[in-house]
């Protein structure tokens, strides 16, 4: 996950909901995702499953950019 961030509303009043996050998870790795209400854990788990997109940043699963990626691949990525 490179320079995440995730913005809902309008461009006039937006309301981020990620801002700027990267991390890296290795192969084999179990990772907590822990925060109070509204810190984005939801946000961030519905990108990382291809739900939504970020409205900037970058999602890479197994050398694959998952945030590039078009419909029909993404359903393909998901029955993997």
């Amino acid at each position: 996950v490179k320079h995440l961030s995730k913005s809902y509303g309008s461009k006039l009043s937006p309301v981020k909901a990620l801002d700027n996050i990267s991390f890296t998870v290795e192969e084999g790795e179990f990772v907590g995702i822990m925060g109070p209400s509204g810190a984005g854990k939801t946000t961030l788990m519905n990108i990382l499953s291809t739900i939504n997109l970020p409205t900037m940043g970058s999602v890479s699963i197994q050398g694959k950019e998952i945030t590039k990626m078009k419909n029909s691949e993404l359903s393909d990525f998901r029955r993997k």
